[in-house]
């Protein structure tokens, strides 16, 4: 049945019904899909018929819409449920992001092989007006002539917009968004005009404005999101761009002021930035680091490499421990930090690729240390966007297999958790691994409120303290953090978690967590993150 209907002429027709909705159809058990020709041309795929197509078109979903569409597409392979519809932006050809509402079900076969197919419909296809906020849409805007005339343009986003949708829902959500666009009408003049774009995104062109007039508008606005009646607080950021200075196209104004937005949700202080040379050349240095990225990749994962940093046992100040922690070099770029490209990983979708080289590298090591040096526990990070990929757990006990760990000395530590949205998920996956011996480790722990929830839904064997606090222990009049930490070593110690805490850097703050009753020790006072064979010699030394 599935490959009838991977060739079926009905398929060819629904293909060329409109170039707005794109269609496809896989085999569930072969995992082989076919796409329509206009899905393949416009978001640039490797052809009509794509083996594993999930993980490659996880690469085209933004990096904030994955980890929705994942939970709603791993309930239907899962077998949880028969449909999928979920709302999400894709990535095509031209790198540039378009919103997608994509509805699939599953058509179950004789010979109980079934057939997933679906349809993607763009929602920027030419409306005039929004329906939801009856603002103008961002299809008006592209008509403007920004070729005469000056004139200022500010592109808001939400703050932690997606947070609001998974915490209060989607019907909250668009409240949340009509308000902004309320409030935007609200402080604009008569002559300016406001659009808005795809998902949480606005924008507010002030023909023969300023970016001084438009700066002073975006103050009043986000003063105004945090005393809206019947909603929580809320904040937005900006990019600012003026025309014909930073552009006098559309695309062109569009692409400077998304880098800028970035930038000033990335930054954290003022929530607005001016595009500028250096936000300019930001851009153009992450290209290249994307570019390098991706050639390492498929260059067998050239110029990755684990480091390792050691961790101690608080009472002997014995290694029993270490972290992996990732490390790149590139001739293009020598200085780019783990924070760039890790993120450029994450952005790209590339991080699934790196993340099970990351795990394979760290058990090939743990195995090789448990025959040589005897317990060594190993462990690495793990993101939620990676345990929202059904395949990694599978993966990670059958590497742990083939290359004979001893689980009991592994630890996988989640990143991001204060971001965890699928708490039964998780709690579902950790215990899988539990249950063969593997440990299970909360990093930064105290760094978000949400961390408390997590830990109630989701066991935990290991907290690793966040050195914000440890650093703050020796800071005069400072109680704040010893209170924080002596509350959490007493907490885990009545549910038999061990603590870590990270960032001990001097003999007095390792003297003060000692005291408190920390399990283990990690900081600069006895190690920076060093190569494989820099860490062999530290044991070696210990241990004779």
């Amino acid at each position: 049945m599935a490959n009838n209907i991977l060739k079926n002429e009905l398929f060819e027709s629904f293909a060329n019904a409109s170039d707005n909705i794109y269609i496809y159809v896989c085999d569930m058990e072969s995992d082989l899909s076919r796409w329509s020709k206009n899905t393949v041309d416009y978001f640039g795929l490797e052809g009509e018929y794509i083996e594993g197509a999930g993980a490659k078109w996880m690469e085209h979903i933004h990096p904030d819409d994955r980890a929705l569409y994942l939970k709603d597409i791993e309930a239907v392979f899962s077998g949880a449920s028969d449909r999928h519809s979920c709302q999400y932006r894709a990535k095509n050809k031209y790198n540039d992001y378009v919103w997608l509402e994509c509805k699939g079900s599953v058509i179950p076969g004789k010979d109980g092989h079934g057939v997933f197919a679906g349809i993607m419909t763009r929602l920027d296809n030419q409306n005039k007006y929004d329906p939801l906020t009856h603002l103008l849409t961002g299809y008006e805007m592209q008509k403007y002539d920004f070729s005469t005339g000056r004139g200022a343009i500010l592109l808001l986003g939400i703050n932690a917009f997606r947070k609001i949708n998974n915490t209060s829902g989607f019907l909250y959500g668009n409240k949340v968004l009509v308000a902004l666009a309320e409030c935007l009408q609200r402080f604009m003049d008569k002559n300016d005009r406001v659009y808005r774009l795809q998902g949480d995104e606005f924008i507010v062109l002030s023909p023969n404005g300023s970016k001084g007039k438009l700066r002073e508008f975006f103050k009043s606005v986000n003063d105004y999101c945090t005393n809206i009646r019947g909603l929580k607080s809320f904040s937005v950021s900006a990019g600012l761009v003026s025309y014909p200075e930073d552009g006098t196209d559309f695309n062109t104004l569009m692409s400077n002021m998304e880098h800028s937005l970035e930038y000033a949700k990335e930054q954290k202080q003022e929530w607005i930035a001016e595009f500028s040379e250096k936000i300019s050349q930001r851009h153009y240095r992450a290209s290249l680091l994307h570019e390098a990225l991706t050639k390492s990749i498929y260059n067998n994962f050239e110029g990755f490499e684990l480091y390792f940093q050691p961790i101690l046992d608080a009472r002997t100040r014995k290694i029993v421990e270490c972290e992996s922690l990732l490390r790149w070099k590139t001739p293009e770029i020598p200085d780019a930090t783990p924070y760039e490209f890790i993120k450029l990983l994450e952005d790209s979708g590339e991080i699934r690729e790196v993340g099970f080289w990351v795990m394979e590298e760290a058990l090939r090591h743990a195995a090789m240390w448990q025959k040589e040096y005897g317990n060594i526990s190993v462990s690495f990070n793990v993101s939620y966007i990676q345990l929202l990929d059904g395949e990694f757990i599978d993966k990670l006990i059958a590497k742990a297999r083939e290359l004979q760990v001893d689980p009991r000395f592994v630890m996988v530590e989640l990143t991001e958790s204060c971001n965890a949205e699928d708490t039964e998920m998780l709690s579902r996956q950790f215990g899988r691994l539990q249950e063969l011996g593997f440990k299970i480790a909360m990093d930064d722990f105290g760094t978000e409120y949400a961390s408390f929830g997590l830990l109630h839904d989701v066991s935990m064997d290991v907290l690793k303290i966040d050195q914000k606090f440890v650093r703050g222990l020796i800071r005069e009049g400072n109680m704040t953090d010893m209170a924080i930490i002596e509350s959490v070593v007493d907490m885990c110690r009545r549910l038999s978690i061990q603590t870590v805490a990270e960032g001990i850097e001097t003999e007095e703050i390792q003297d003060i967590i000692r005291s408190i009753g920390v399990s283990f020790l990690q900081g600069y006072l006895y190690s920076k993150p060093v190569p494989a064979d820099e860490f062999e010699r530290m044991i070696r030394q210990e241990q004779s």
